[in-house]
């Protein structure tokens, strides 16, 4: 699904920029934020959807299936049409707040109303996409998820103007999200997963209260991370401006192909872990906890790198000149740290999650939630557009040592012993890595795809060549082949 993801995006970007103009593209953004916020009423549901689904799953009992399926269903449908009827009042009263000088306003109000449909499709999309996972299908969701995005992609790219583009895009992902909910009921009703169909009759007030006691905790590290990772867009576009907030979004789209991409390499440990837990095989958590963990760091650093040195350059060719590298440098660099830092334990929220400890997020997101805003907001008055990626990324650094320690303690390993066998094997190939490519950067210059593609994959080269040979262990060389084995005779 990512990697379908990155293609769509690397020739689409530039054609949206193009034809929706800085202003319109910045506003759809700060929409997208929103409803991101929006997202949140789901009260931690998704999460508790996932691994109730996973828990019964486990047990075999269907019965349990089924009701949480309902009770679910019922309530996400229920906060869809509350939040869609709000945007629509917004569309009649206050469609004036988001149109320009001399501005249509009719193509504004018909963007809310779009939005507010998408909106209104959206949560019970959450739910089928949550119970899919929960029964580890997530072949057949990807699989609906890569064809809907090359359909918008294909039916933009032939009709979209400068005069229909936000409409159309917006319009697109409304019937896109409906038609998404309707296939993914229907997969659901296939006897190889249970034959999981909503029956209102089974609507549990019971289990609704057990669902929003789990999800709670989830609902307040959700929401923090929304704040952490939204309100920078919000906070551009309301002080600088809509047309200002693509110098930001743009190189933060690029570090969310890599980010997208690890929560796709992680989502299905949450289930494995529940899945574990139930039956009561902690030391076999830990192992895979430990080895996951040290796989997917040594996979994540090489990445962050190659972003890092060859952002800037990337940018500047991909939309065209539009930006310059030297304005894209500093915020890559910055956002790459602020997800680089998180990933150094990438599975702490899966783990804690699946076995019901996760209410650690609830006490410590929201203070660095708070932090990142309040940091954010006075350094773009002070430093422009860069003071929002400075916020995001100082309270990080005072965060995830927390998340670490706590981690830890549940899976019974110091500190120390999982910074030996996780961290310090990729700091010697991380630095050879990071000279080459610098160096190479310097000398060549990066002015076109070849050069960027070359520099990456040389520096890549170097880091995996020393991180095979000087960081891994046989059993985990092992491991890597068997999953490329495995991965290649599909």
């Amino acid at each position: 699904m990512t990697v379908n993801r990155v293609i769509v995006i690397f020739i689409m970007a530039p054609i949206y920029v193009s034809n929706l103009g800085h202003y319109d593209y910045g506003l759809r953004e700060m929409l997208l934020a929103i409803t991101g916020y929006m997202g949140m009423l789901d009260l931690g549901m998704r999460t508790a959807i996932g691994r109730f689904a996973s828990m019964y799953n486990a047990k075999n009992d269907n019965e349990s299936l089924l009701v949480t399926y309902t009770t679910s269903l019922t309530f996400m449908i229920m906060v869809g049409c509350f939040l869609a009827i709000l945007l629509w009042l917004c569309a009649a009263f206050w469609s004036g707040l988001i149109t320009p000088d001399e501005g249509d306003k009719v193509k504004y109000i018909l963007f809310l109303v779009l939005v507010g449909a998408h909106i209104l499709f959206l949560f019970p999309l959450f739910v089928t996409e949550s119970y899919l996972e929960g029964l580890q299908a997530y072949y057949l969701k990807n699989t609906i998820n890569i064809i809907t995005s090359i359909t918008i992609a294909i039916i933009s790219y032939i009709y979209i103007t400068p005069a229909n583009g936000l409409i159309l895009l917006t319009a697109l992902a409304a019937v896109m999200t409906l038609l998404k909910f309707f296939i993914f009921v229907v997969i659901l009703l296939r006897p190889t997963l249970g034959r999981i169909a909503p029956s209102f009759k089974k609507f549990s007030l019971s289990r609704l209260k057990e669902m929003l006691s789990f999800s709670i905790k989830s609902f307040v590290q959700g929401a923090s991370f929304q704040i952490e990772t939204s309100s920078d867009r919000l906070v551009i576009g309301s002080i600088l401006g809509p047309s200002v907030v693509p110098v930001y979004s743009v190189p933060a789209s690029l570090i969310n192909m890599i980010y997208d991409f690890t929560q796709t390499l992680t989502h299905a440990f949450m289930p494995l872990f529940s899945d574990l837990n139930a039956k009561q095989e902690q030391e076999k958590i830990k192992q895979i906890y430990l080895i996951s963990s040290k796989l997917f760091v040594g996979f994540f650093i090489p990445a962050s790198i190659a972003i890092i040195v060859v952002g800037g350059p990337f940018i500047e060719t991909w939309m065209r000149g539009e930006f310059s590298r030297e304005s894209m440098d500093g915020i890559i660099l910055l956002l790459m740290l602020y997800v680089l830092i998180p990933k150094l334990n990438p599975f702490v929220s899966r783990y804690l999650t699946a076995i019901g400890w996760h209410g650690i997020f609830a006490k410590v997101a929201p203070v660095a939630a708070i932090i990142n805003l309040g940091l954010s907001v006075w350094l773009v008055f002070e430093i422009g557009v860069i003071g929002a990626a400075f916020g995001s990324v100082i309270p990080v650094f005072f965060v995830m040592p927390i998340y670490l320690i706590y981690s830890c303690r549940h899976l019974h390993v110091s500190i120390m012993t999982y910074i030996k066998k996780v961290v310090l094997p990729v700091m010697l190939p991380s630095v050879l890595m990071l000279s080459c490519s610098l160096w190479l950067r310097m000398t060549w210059g990066l002015n076109n795809y070849s050069e960027i593609l070359v520099c990456a994959s040389i520096g890549a080269g170097v880091y995996f060549v020393c991180y095979w040979y000087l960081s891994m262990g046989p059993n985990e060389r092992y491991i890597v082949l068997k999953w490329l084995r495995k991965y290649l005779s599909w």
